[in-house]
């Protein structure tokens, strides 16, 4: 990850540079992927989570949804699910061996009223507690990243209010978490201590901001959250791959009509590149002369 953080980096500090974000929220991510699907006759499945990848035959067939349907594949299963949600959907099917320690193999590691952003009041910012820990940024609640987007869009947030984002970047450990119960008073009592932490760092730009929150609309997520809402195990967001050491996997599998997409391969995790996954996935599906086929309907300009 080390050459996307330094093009990254470079990339928000050079003269003149801009922050995104996309026109509409994240949602307006998901309303273009649906309109794109529906647009060739594909079906979007709300509430329908995956509990089984089908195998027959030694080849990836289809899906079995937690309603009991089925969903027969006409070329292939692309699972966007970590590698151990995956497997867990793998645990009932007969794969081969060679399946097996692929899965195997991927899993043997854990996973105010301004109105435009400036200097003095940023669309985004990071507050670092500490910057002589041992750990540096990585330690424990020792970073927070904040994001203010309705600066940018106004459309995302009422007039006269902002919507705020911030949380704390892979450095929040699943251990303080796990095995707590979420309706016990403990549980509440970390997840209060968490948000503390969150809006500290947030008050920073935005004075007495826990006070002027409109009633009903804070939501605090914890990795308990995470892993229940989103499923991901752990309640992590992408793998941590050191460079020279670890590499991220391909798209394809050892079992035939399988293939992996999503933050969990190649190129990564955040947004462009797990979209770029989803595009290699896609046309790893597409033949040549198909490929040719699509180049010829692109109407390129004349000279």
């Amino acid at each position: 990850m080390n050459a996307v953080i330094a093009y990254m980096l470079a990339d928000w500090y050079r003269p003149g540079v801009t922050l995104d974000f996309p026109k509409g929220g994240s949602g307006a991510i998901v309303e273009t992927l649906v309109r794109a699907i529906r647009k060739y006759q594909g079906q979007v499945c709300l509430n329908a989570h995956v509990d089984e990848i089908l195998v027959e035959d030694g080849k990836a067939c289809g899906v079995k949804l937690n309603n009991g349907k089925v969903v027969r594949a006409k070329h292939a299963v692309v699972s966007n699910a970590d590698p151990y949600v995956t497997q867990k959907l793998l645990s009932k099917a007969d794969i081969s061996n060679d399946m097996k320690e692929y899965m195997a193999k991927l899993t043997e590691t854990d996973p105010t009223q301004d109105e435009k952003p400036s200097a003095d009041f940023p669309a985004q910012w990071a507050v670092i507690k500490d910057w002589d820990l041992p750990e540096g940024v990585e330690a424990p609640r020792n970073i927070v990243l904040c994001s203010m987007p309705s600066l940018i869009d106004p459309t995302l947030a009422p007039a006269g209010k902002h919507v705020l984002h911030a949380y704390v970047p892979a450095t929040e450990p699943y251990e303080w978490w796990a095995g707590m119960d979420r309706n016990s008073d403990e549980y509440k009592q970390k997840k209060d201590e968490a948000a503390d932490f969150l809006w500290s760092a947030i008050e920073q730009y935005v004075p007495n901001a826990r006070d002027r929150a409109v009633p009903g609309t804070v939501q605090i997520g914890t990795p308990l959250t995470h892993e229940r809402f989103l499923r991901r195990t752990r309640g992590a967001y992408g793998p941590r791959v050191e460079a020279g050491k670890q590499t991220l996997p391909g798209h394809t599998t050892p079992l035939k009509g399988l293939l992996l997409t999503g933050d969990f391969t190649f190129p990564g995790i955040g947004v462009p590149a797990t979209a770029a996954s989803g595009a290699i996935t896609a046309n790893t599906l597409v033949s040549v002369p198909q490929h040719f086929k699509m180049l010829d309907q692109i109407r390129l300009p004349q000279k």
